[in-house]
């Protein structure tokens, strides 16, 4: 009788233990969702090249936020929804400015939208991960009293980061990228070479920046 009573209590205990991990299994599979409030750094480059090294336009460095919508369809592959928004002052060197100094020229609001692929190495409460993606950058300028509109242009990214998770829901993060950007204005491409015998080479029909974000969201 006793062992009787004992293999059920074994049986209830063993039942018991696979329905709650089939439990966290489902509730796992159901927070495919990941929602993230994002900000950092943005890190502009020159916009503009002319046929002559001196003459460029440049976006400063500046602050960016935005926000990030991830759907996992396994635990190593996902599909990111960014946005971005960065606002960079705007500078120029011409031929004309002595010494080539940079001049302000207003400001430039960048609009970042892209869609990614998701790889991330393994599924755990700590997870580095690769992204890919293909998006546009929106080009709205504030130069004094000049008319100007909004430009979008097709982008592509590649960005490596990491999550951390903390607690149930919550999710840590820290993101790089690197954004190229296609003008879609070609003055040609050329090289040139500095005063220490090092050469370059540009091509002003692309446009490229950089960033850096942390952000914080949670899964559901």
């Amino acid at each position: 009788m006793f062992g009787s009573i004992s293999r059920t209590a074994v049986m209830v205990g063993v039942a018991a233990g696979l329905m709650s991990g089939m439990a966290d299994a489902v509730a796992a599979q159901q927070q495919r969702f990941q929602l993230y409030a994002i900000g950092g750094g943005y890190f502009g480059s020159d916009l503009y090249v002319g046929t002559s090294v001196n003459n460029k336009i440049e976006l400063s460095d500046s602050w960016t936020y935005g926000g990030r919508l991830v759907y996992f369809s396994n635990p190593r592959f996902g599909v990111e929804l960014s946005y971005a928004r960065a606002v960079s002052n705007v500078k120029t060197s011409i031929d004309s400015v002595p010494f080539g100094e940079p001049t302000d020229r207003g400001n430039i609001g960048i609009d970042q939208i892209d869609i990614s692929g998701i790889y991330a190495g393994y599924s755990g409460p700590r997870s580095g991960y690769l992204s890919i993606g293909l998006g546009s950058s929106i080009f709205s300028p504030h130069i004094g009293n000049a008319s100007t509109s909004s430009t979008g242009r097709f982008a592509w990214n590649i960005g490596i980061g990491g999550m951390f998770q903390i607690g149930e829901s919550m999710i840590a993060r820290i993101d790089g990228r690197y954004r190229g950007t296609s003008t879609n204005h070609s003055t040609g491409s050329s090289t040139w070479c500095d005063g220490y015998g090092y050469c370059y080479g540009y091509a002003s029909w692309v446009y490229w920046s950089g960033e850096v974000t942390a952000g914080l969201g949670f899964r559901f």
